[in-house]
């Protein structure tokens, strides 16, 4: 499919394995993109099937996120999901909330950060080599647990890039992680264009703050 729309990629139209998502500014404007895709995959025998397309839309739904002209969101649905989910009794409860929750964190704010405490807990498991089992409850899991529920609930918008604009790129370092903040200014207001984060190796956490702060710079640089 890359092929295929070879040219047109990234300009008025994404691409993931065989869905085709495709934006323009204006109605008229999509039309005559929607025309070129057509065109595309005629020419090479493809076909569409009908049930599977949406068109003209200014909202979808699209690998868990929502897309609108606004931005970027968390699907609503599994967002609900994040909410309902029961406070965790076994290691294995633990890795499937982080799994669900980390496939958002380019949303949350400090993510790595808020989720140390979940994160500590599966590494000792792990270390132990022991069986899945209950774990223990601690204050700290338990806040953890549900700082990510509400920061997830409360996520912002996040914009698209313009790659015509310059970039705006922020970083922290703890004593345990990493954090950054992709943006871009419009109207002289900024606007986050996503979140990154991850938390230091053993080795990582003996840097001095000025060592840390370097690393932070070049990991969120080629993260970005």
């Amino acid at each position: 499919m890359d092929i295929v729309l070879a040219g047109i990629k990234w300009q008025s139209c994404l691409v993931y394995i065989d869905d085709i998502i495709v934006f323009s500014p204006t109605f008229e404007q999509h039309v005559h993109d929607l025309s070129i895709v057509f065109d595309r995959l005629t020419n090479t025998g493809l076909t569409l099937k009908a049930s599977k397309c949406d068109f003209c839309r200014r909202e979808l739904k699209y690998l868990g996120h929502l897309i609108t002209t606004d931005g970027i969101k968390p699907d609503p649905g599994l967002v609900a999901s994040v909410q309902l989910f029961p406070q965790p009794t076994k290691i294995k409860d633990i890795q499937s909330f982080l799994g669900l929750t980390g496939y958002y964190r380019k949303f949350i704010k400090d993510y790595a950060k808020i989720a140390e405490p979940l994160i500590s807990q599966l590494r000792s498991h792990q270390k132990s080599n022991r069986a899945m089992n209950h774990i223990e409850r601690s204050d700290k899991c338990t806040k953890a647990f549900e700082e990510l529920k509400t920061a997830l609930t409360q996520a912002p918008i996040l914009q698209t890039p313009n790659f015509n604009e310059p970039f705006i790129l922020e970083i922290d370092a703890c004593d345990y992680g990493l954090g950054a903040i992709l943006s871009q200014e419009y109207d002289n207001q900024q606007f986050v264009i996503a979140y990154a984060s991850r938390t230091q190796t053993a080795a990582e956490r003996n840097y001095f703050p000025t060592e840390k702060e370097a690393l932070a710079i070049y990991w969120a640089t080629k993260h970005f």
